[in-house]
């Protein structure tokens, strides 16, 4: 009898969050010591991403603007042909840059950067020739040297697959199970001027809101929302925490029309439903998106 092969989902769904992150931090390794040109960071926001990326960059004693280099927010295709060329030696870390997926320029442009050789030859070619920071031509063709780590909060499956080829992919996909194991692990190092006795309240107090409401956002930044605001000493700090950690869809349920508030009957989707839903969308964070369903409720319903 042949063996029965395991789901590769369940079975990440099982792993310790550090084992995943320690994973992370070896491709990312890979990257910086030039082992590997390129590797692509997906996965949820606040989930400490960037963080950890600009950390293990530090730690080599690199700076940024001299070694590596940090683009931020939209950017085009020219825009990305431009940001390749003046930094053609570095690291480049594009973060929360997912608008050059909707252009095809920009996609074509990211393959090429993200190729699995040493030197790449990079062109765009256009009638209008671009110009550099100090106003110098740029010329349509490159050898480009460097090295990417892309980061995004995007679906793997939402992301060309030619750039899923080119590049080492780690999607950080964690169960909210996984992730509160991953703030405990991590607590010391979270807004670490505070006194470890409120971080260790307001992460108590977090979890306690996760268990009692739907639509909690487990995450690192409400992590650090719950210490703030556990740090004013009010009496009904928990509900401010719930306040802010909660998606307003499940905070807000006034009428558009009258401003009155009318709760409606939630239907939820059956389990059938959500392993099609998992089929078609990959990660269990797209599919609690796209059914709006909380975490905690998708799990009760599998268990089911």
């Amino acid at each position: 009898m042949e063996n029965q092969k395991v789901n590769f989902i369940e079975a990440m769904g099982k792993r310790n969050p550090s084992e995943m992150f320690e994973n992370l931090e070896r491709y990312v390794d890979m990257v910086i010591r030039r082992i590997q040109p390129s590797v692509l960071l997906t996965g949820a926001p606040g989930m400490g991403k960037t963080y950890l990326v600009t950390k293990a960059l530090k730690e080599k004693g690199f700076d940024n603007g001299n070694q590596y280099i940090i683009i931020k927010g939209r950017t085009t295709g020219p825009g990305l042909y431009r940001a390749l060329y003046e930094n053609k030696g570095k690291i480049i870390v594009f973060d929360d840059c997912d608008s050059v997926f909707k252009d095809a320029d920009g996609v074509n442009l990211l393959k090429a950067a993200l190729d699995s050789y040493d030197e790449r030859h990079i062109s765009f070619i256009s009638s209008k020739p671009m110009k550099d920071g100090d106003g110098m031509y740029i010329p349509s063709t490159f050898k480009f040297t460097g090295s990417v780590i892309f980061i995004s909060n995007l679906n793997q499956k939402q992301i060309d697959s030619a750039v899923r080829s080119r590049s080492f992919t780690v999607d950080i996909d964690l169960t909210p199970e996984q992730l509160l194991q991953r703030m405990e692990d991590k607590l010391e190092f979270v807004e670490p001027k505070v006194p470890l006795k409120d971080r260790r309240l307001a992460l108590k107090a977090l979890k306690e809101i996760h268990r009692k409401f739907e639509g909690v956002e487990l995450n690192f930044r409400s992590l650090i929302k719950a210490i703030r605001i556990k740090q004013t000493g009010f009496v009904d700090w928990h509900m401010m925490v719930a306040e802010q950690c909660i998606d307003p869809k499940f905070r807000s349920q006034r009428n558009n029309k009258t401003g009155e508030s009318s709760v409606p009957t939630k239907s939820f989707p059956t389990k059938a439903e959500l392993v099609a839903a998992k089929a078609k969308l990959g990660t269990w964070s797209a599919v609690c998106k796209k059914l709006n369903v909380s975490s905690n409720k998708r799990l009760k319903i599998m268990n089911s």
